[in-house]
């Protein structure tokens, strides 16, 4: 089983910057690629939801959202 933690950074259609973190947990020995799209469902999820991190805010972020960077490490 392997745990990671992620951090996705962005921006909306109006250049708004927005941010996402969180755990996901692979319960697939070996599947490691599954992680990446874990991570991007839950970031989906978190900016449609009003859970980001926003740059600015008070100011609404427009889809579509374009990711800037995406970093995912393993812990313990």
């Amino acid at each position: 089983m392997g745990k990671y933690t992620f951090k996705v950074t962005g921006q909306g259609a109006d250049s708004q910057p927005w941010e996402t973190s969180g755990v996901v947990v692979n319960d697939t020995p070996g599947a490691f690629g599954a992680v990446p799209d874990t991570v991007l469902r839950e970031t989906f999820f978190n900016l449609t939801e009003g859970k980001a991190v926003f740059g600015r805010p008070g100011v609404g972020c427009k889809g579509p959202y374009r990711v800037t960077s995406m970093l995912i490490e393993a812990c313990d």
